[in-house]
């Protein structure tokens, strides 16, 4: 089955050619506009997508062999959660594209995407498994029962740890975004020579707060804190805070498998203790290869894999629009299915 799966909820363009779960052809585009304003402007965003994608469409196409689209089995792209306005670009050309061509159009749960990072067929993964996500957007637990029923344990209060990352190698002056920089910044600091506080750090609550953790970064670089160890202290503290609740909630559950996705998890420190950690459970552990821990459609396009695996003929209405945020316990890939919308 090809399916092919455009990626822009934020500032990445990404378009991928699946045939089943395995890439074809992938192009992301990131965005360095948004360097200079030290963020990411919507506007800005939502413009560099539209005159990207066509070019990145046409290169995967190009690369693949496909002549036409009417090659494609099935298309796919992300609904949300994101910025509306980018969301918009990917989904308006996805949905033409399925039109023109007569196929299936699958808009695609962002959330459950990054999720579908490890989906490599039905029995890629042993569960009952728990994941972490966690990126710029986003810090979430979940128990997952099945590819198709993952169930929302607790999630962040305010800041995402990814979006901590970033502030504080901003007010560092580090730059935007900041996440590796400040990992880089780290090496070689001492972690107990600066005391930061460690907020909603019971391993039992599985939920996250990292503001008051920013601000207190913030205050100790202003009475001029060494940036080495005041990165290495700020890394530890949120490692230690990721690794806990998750880690709880696997042991809780009898988890026979970890997950864990998003940008943050491209962090070195984050990924050497899970991996020890697992292992002295006896636990699987599945880390995205670092290429895909930052949105990208690939994860889209084996998200609606997974989706057709187990009902072929799934597809979401032509209605299905864009959304800023997801509520619920249970999240599922598909967005707007064409039955419930019939109903």
């Amino acid at each position: 089955m090809r399916i092919l799966a455009v990626e822009t909820s934020c500032d990445d363009s990404a378009v991928a050619l699946l045939e089943d779960s395995s890439v074809i052809a992938e192009r992301i585009y990131s965005q360095s506009i948004h360097s200079k304003h030290g963020g990411v402007v919507p506007e800005l965003a939502s413009r560099q997508h539209i005159e990207i994608l066509p070019g990145l469409v046409k290169e995967v196409l190009s690369e693949s062999g496909i002549n036409t689209l009417r090659e494609i089995d099935a298309f796919a792209a992300t609904a949300g959660p994101g910025l509306v306005g980018s969301l918009l670009v990917g989904l308006s050309w996805t949905k033409a594209a399925a039109f023109a061509s007569g196929k299936q159009f699958l808009g695609i749960n962002h959330l459950s995407a990054h999720l579908h990072t490890h989906y490599k067929g039905p029995d890629s993964v042993k569960f009952p498994a728990v994941a972490l996500l966690v990126s710029g957007g986003h810090t979430c637990l979940f128990n997952i029962k099945s590819w198709s029923h993952a169930v929302l344990l607790g999630s962040t209060r305010d800041d995402a740890a990814g979006e901590a990352f970033d502030k504080s190698a901003k007010l560092a002056g580090l730059g935007y975004p900041g996440g590796e920089a400040l990992e880089k910044a780290a090496i070689g600091g001492n972690p107990d020579n600066i005391s930061l506080p460690s907020p909603l750090s019971d391993p039992t609550l599985p939920e996250f707060s990292f503001s008051g953790l920013k601000t207190a970064v913030r205050l100790q670089w202003e009475s001029g804190a060494n940036l080495a160890d005041l990165a290495a202290s700020f890394q530890k503290v949120v490692v230690d805070i990721l690794v806990s609740k998750l880690l709880f909630q696997a042991d809780r559950s009898d988890a026979a498998s970890i997950l864990a996705a998003g940008g943050v998890t491209a962090n070195n420190l984050l990924r050497n203790r899970l991996r020890d950690e697992c292992e002295k459970r006896g636990i699987s552990l599945f880390l995205p290869e670092k290429k895909y821990t930052t949105d990208n459609a690939v994860m889209v396009g084996r998200a609606a894999f997974a989706v057709l695996s187990e009902e072929p003929t799934a597809r979401s209405s032509l209605s299905c629009n864009a959304f800023s945020r997801w509520s619920g316990t249970i999240l599922k890939a598909l967005c707007c299915t064409y039955k419930s919308m019939l109903l």
